[in-house]
């Protein structure tokens, strides 16, 4: 198997990997997309590269989930929701890349002056990160909405 779908291949198993805590490494990687080792070579130099990867695409659904709102607060949660529901991927995502810059895009549309859009990431970032990491506390229930609107109100002001 070599081209475009090669690399999908390679970069869901690589995802799933990640989604489950086990390490990518090009022989786990290998085994889980069934491709043989040589393949992913043709695509990747190396397993940093293919957890680079991992990173972009999985900004890519952020970024989706994110431009779909209708303003800052949906915003806002569609962001803690991906983090929620995709926790082992949304610590990568910050740990292996700096994706800092372009999360604090993806709420430009709702938040256009930029440094309120990086505050506003910060805040968001900043819970969901413990989110991902204390796992689904009811706290965090309570918590969100009230962070989003005080995010939210501190950009309207």
């Amino acid at each position: 198997m070599s081209g475009p779908g090669c690399r999908q291949a390679i970069v869901a198993a690589a995802t799933a990997l990640v989604d489950s805590e086990h390490a990518v490494t090009l022989r786990a990687v290998s085994r889980a997309a069934q491709v043989p080792t040589s393949s992913i070579y043709q695509q990747f130099p190396d397993a940093p590269a293919i957890l680079l990867a991992v990173c972009h695409e999985a900004f890519r659904e952020l970024e989706a989930a994110v431009h779909g709102a209708s303003d800052a607060y949906t915003a806002g949660l569609a962001y803690l929701d991906f983090a929620v529901l995709h926790p082992r991927r949304y610590r990568v995502m910050f740990g292996a890349a700096d994706l800092s810059f372009a999360a604090s895009r993806l709420f430009s549309r709702v938040v256009p002056d930029p440094d309120r859009a990086l505050t506003f990431w910060l805040g968001l970032h900043g819970l969901a990160d413990q989110r991902a990491s204390i796992r689904r506390s009811p706290q965090f229930t309570v918590i969100a909405p009230r962070l989003i609107h005080s995010l939210v109100c501190q950009e309207s002001s």
